[in-house]
C-alpha cells in the first residue's frame, strides 16, 4: 500500500538553510567578542542550538555561560535572514503540488528547527497552506536523533509508522524516523551517498519529481 503521509525534514530538505545557521550563529559569535570558523559552526546543524552552544562554551572553559539568551539572539538573527531569503529548493514545490494532486497522501514536517522559522519560510514560499502538520523543536522533550518528533508526528496525523514514509538528510534524521518506525528515505543534498545513508533508499536530490515519488512509493 502506497504511504498515507510524507514526513518532510526541514533543514536540508526543504530548504537551503546552512548558510542562515552559520551566518548567524558568526555574528552571534563575534558579539560575545569570539572569532568561530565555519567549520565549528557546521555542527550546529547536527544537534540542537543549546547543546552546540553548550559545547562551545564547555571547549572555551566558560562554566555558567548563558546559553537560552544566546540561543535567543542567534535565533532572532536566523529568523530575520529566513524572512529576506527563503531559499527553498526549488523542487520540492513540485513534488509537494504533484503528492497534493494525490488527495490521499498527508503532508507535515518534522524538524528540529524552531517553529518559526518552518513557517517563516513556507509562508514566504507559498507552501505554508500545504502542510497539515508542523513538528518543530520546540513541540517536543528531546529533539533527533531521538524518535519522539516522528511518534508524535504520526500520533497527531492519525497514521501508524510503518503507513507514513519520511525525508531526511542527515544521520540523526535518519535514526529518529528508524527509531519511530517509520521508513525514511535518504536525501544527498549536504552529505551525498555514503555509510550514513545504511540500508535506506539513496536520493541525490528532489529534482526528478516522478523518481523521488517513485522511491516514495507514490
Amino acid at each position: 500500500m502506497p504511504p498515507r503521509a510524507l514526513l518532510f525534514d526541514f533543514d536540508g530538505v526543504i530548504a537551503d538553510t546552512e548558510n542562515h545557521h552559520i551566518a548567524s550563529w558568526q555574528r552571534t559569535f563575534s558579539s560575545m567578542g569570539w572569532e568561530v570558523p565555519e567549520e565549528l559552526c557546521l555542527r550546529a546543524m547536527e544537534v540542537d542550538d543549546r547543546v552546540f552552544l553548550a559545547e562551545v562554551f564547555q571547549a572555551r572553559g566558560l562554566e555558567r555561560g548563558d546559553v537560552e539568551g544566546w540561543v535567543r539572539k542567534k535565533q532572532v538573527l536566523t529568523r530575520a535572514m529566513l524572512a529576506d531569503s527563503p531559499r527553498v529548493f526549488p523542487e520540492v514545490k513540485a513534488l509537494v503540488e504533484r503528492v497534493k494532486a494525490l488527495r490521499t497522501v498527508k503532508l507535515a514536517v518534522v524538524s528540529t528547527t524552531w517553529r518559526e522559522n518552518i513557517v517563516t519560510v513556507l509562508q514566504a514560499a507559498g507552501l505554508y497552506q500545504s502542510f497539515s502538520l508542523i513538528v518543530g523543536k520546540e513541540d517536543v522533550a528531546k529533539t533527533k536523533p531521538d524518535p519522539e518528533c516522528y511518534r508524535r508526528a504520526v500520533e497527531c496525523l492519525g497514521v501508524s509508522a510503518r503507513d507514513a514514509i519520511a525525508l531526511e538528510d542527515s544521520p540523526s534524521g535518519l535514526n529518529a524516523a528508524r527509531g519511530a518506525g517509520v521508513p525514511v528515505v535518504a536525501v544527498g543534498y549536504r552529505f551525498g551517498d555514503g555509510a550514513w545513508v545504511g540500508k535506506s533508499v539513496f536520493l541525490a536530490d528532489l529534482r526528478n519529481t516522478n523518481a523521488v515519488l517513485n522511491a516514495l512509493g507514490l
